[in-house]
């Protein structure tokens, strides 16, 4: 083998060797020399690559692309292929060898990810064996047996039973025996053949493409692979106790406490270890969004965490809240009219009549008594780490639309609202979640007043009850029953709202049935955009004195969570949230129309009605800025 130690030296032993400036020595051998004397594989450029010999494939497309030549035996093989053999045996498929092959470079991937019955994501119902006549289709043909991806490339195939694997599965070929496994007490040994059974630990199907079969004889036990290392004490969001991994269940009807199904207690599944009954499936826990992948087993239980309250209290009506540096009181009754224009600093909602709120001696900072309460600490069911309250909120954080470096406001990783007020934010380095007050205080199960059912924080999506939009937010609450959804921006809107032109509260209506809107007989317009308002929505009214109508939108505008007379920054620059209130209504610099919204972001670039389309417009100016000066520079 060649040994290389400098540029100089390299150089001149090519000069030696008298050869072309395209070839450079490899350390490779050549498959197809005898092994006593073997010959070196050169690594070429040009010319391009005619036929390789393992795949027997043309030149690759991608430009100054190298290939591998073997100038004694003269054969070229593409990069990687010089390294597979042209046979093997695989031990998912030991009745036939599998060939070295490559994809017809006419035939397109991505039509088979398109019209496949089964997506990449999916698992396929049946799986072919040897003894299996599988049929010649693109879904069976030109997909690996053993994972669910589609073949791309280069590939090992059994033309008599069309059984594919690819490159990959290949290469990882899985153990024959397993000693010692966590899961078991005897060794496990690899089951070549997939059969419909499920598997002793998850109590899913032993069919799955995604993993290999492992089996005990003496005991009758069968396991997927990857359920052998499953752990054996976790700890997860969705429970203030350990879950330790059990192989069966007493007697009873239980429900996963991820997903919310039905529970077979005669497989294996984590339960809590303080007799809770709380039990979820083995792979619903060990989710990569579900668990921190940490395995307790043998260490001892973290003792109480530390007090988690947001205040301290001096005496019967006054708090010293951790967010603020005077001392906040108990306001006492007062009339509706002195409230106006008081907001929580935590969840920037006005402070309503019924509420009961604090109020600092000495400035105009004010929590609604809930808010006040909210513990610093919070485990919440939609993100597997704790979450700490921060006020105001991380100084500095990439949380808008083009990564944009903001302050003084943060984006809620639920509802994807900007919010000026406390957030809830993940502790862990690297993690970006967040949660504004009002997402992170919805309770699980939910009882809301647009369903007659509970509502679980659940990790799938559906089209919103309220919205209609089949994605309202990231995150959806959802009935088990009816597998209804509702996103988080529907959760969190407020039951009674204000309007300034309407002395009366408006309460959220969660729209008409057909029948009801047919009974009526009557069309309803929002008061705001004068527009006609579908009745079967969602919209505020003030049903028992004046029947007054609105939009959601047009009443709560896009930044329902932005403190008004409060400055942000955005690019370093200050803008200012002002109420759009007055008389006359300014020109938006980016639509340049009228600014409609409730809120104005002023800036001394000019007024926009939204922040989207104030960053849009910064961004735009600012590549137009630089292309600007390189075509000067040039």
């Amino acid at each position: 083998m060649w040994h290389i130690q400098t540029t100089a030296s390299y150089a001149s032993s090519l000069v030696q060797m008298k050869l072309p400036p395209f070839y450079s020595i490899s350390r490779y051998r050549c498959r197809m020399s005898d092994p006593a004397q073997p010959h070196q594989l050169r690594r070429r450029d040009d010319p391009p690559l005619s036929t390789c010999f393992s795949c027997k494939g043309g030149p690759l497309e991608e430009a100054g692309t190298y290939h591998y030549y073997c100038d004694t035996c003269n054969l070229e093989f593409h990069r990687g292929c010089y390294k597979q053999p042209m046979e093997m045996r695989h031990p998912s498929h030991l009745s036939h060898p599998l060939t070295f092959t490559s994809l017809d470079p006419d035939f397109d991937v991505a039509n088979v990810a398109v019209t496949s019955k089964y997506s990449s994501n999916e698992i396929s119902p049946r799986f072919y064996t040897s003894s299996d006549e599988a049929p010649l289709s693109a879904e069976n043909y030109k997909r690996c047996n053993c994972c669910p991806n589609v073949l791309k490339g280069d590939y090992y195939q059994c033309s008599i039973c069309k059984f594919n694997l690819s490159l990959t599965c290949a290469i990882h070929l899985p153990p024959f025996n397993i000693t010692n496994p966590k899961s078991h007490e005897h060794t496990l040994t690899l089951f070549p053949k997939k059969i419909p059974v499920p598997c002793d630990a998850c109590g899913l199907s032993l069919q799955d493409r995604n993993d290999h079969v492992y089996n005990c004889l003496p005991c009758n036990y069968m396991i997927h692979g990857k359920c052998i290392y499953l752990p054996r004490v976790i700890k997860i969001t969705r429970h203030h106790h350990r879950l330790s991994l059990t192989s069966s269940l007493p007697a009873g009807d239980f429900s996963c406490g991820v997903c919310r199904k039905a529970v077979k207690v005669n497989y294996g599944q984590f339960s809590c270890t303080k007799g809770c009954k709380y039990v979820v499936h083995s792979k619903c826990a060990t989710r990569n969004d579900v668990w921190d992948g940490i395995d307790l087993e043998g260490l001892p239980e973290e003792p109480d965490e530390e007090d988690t309250k947001s205040f301290v209290k001096i005496d019967a009506y006054t708090i010293q809240h951790f967010s603020h540096e005077h001392f906040l009181r108990i306001q006492e009754m007062e009339k509706p009219e002195d409230r106006e224009n008081k907001f929580c600093q935590a969840c920037i909602l006005p402070i309503k009549v019924s509420d009961i709120f604090y109020t600092c001696m000495e400035c105009d900072f004010i929590l609604h008594e809930v808010c006040a309460s909210l513990p610093r600490k919070k485990h919440h069911p939609i993100h597997k780490h704790p979450l700490n309250l921060l006020q105001p909120f991380p100084p500095k954080r990439y949380d808008l639309w083009f990564n944009t470096f903001a302050e003084g406001m943060a984006k809620c990783s639920g509802c994807k609202r900007t919010t000026c007020g406390f957030v809830y934010q993940c502790g862990e380095r690297g993690c970006e979640f967040q949660l504004d007050v009002r997402c992170a205080s919805l309770p699980d199960p939910l009882i809301h007043g647009s369903h007659p059912h509970e509502l679980f924080f659940n990790l799938t999506q559906g089209k919103c009850m309220g919205c209609t939009a089949n994605y309202c937010s990231p995150y959806s609450l959802e009935c088990i029953q009816y597998n209804s959804f509702l996103g988080l921006s529907c959760a969190t809107l407020p039951s009674v709202a204000h309007y300034k032109h309407d002395k009366h509260p408006l309460i959220l209506c969660y729209g008409e049935e057909e029948e009801e809107e047919k009974t009526r007989n009557l069309k309803y317009w929002c008061e705001i955009c004068e527009t006609l308002l579908d009745a079967k929505e969602w919209f505020y009214t003030c049903d028992e004195y004046c029947n007054v109508t609105v939009h959601v939108t047009c009443l709560l505008g896009t930044g329902m969570y932005m403190k008004t007379d409060n400055i942000i920054k955005l690019y370093n620059t200050e803008v200012e949230i002002v109420r759009n209130d007055g008389n006359f209504r300014p020109f938006c610099e980016q639509c340049s129309f009228r600014c409609l919204n409730n809120l104005v972001f002023k800036s001394p670039r000019g007024n926009y009605c939204n922040l989207r389309d104030m960053e849009s417009l910064w961004m735009v100016q600012a590549l137009q800025k630089r292309m600007d000066r390189l075509l000067i520079k040039r």
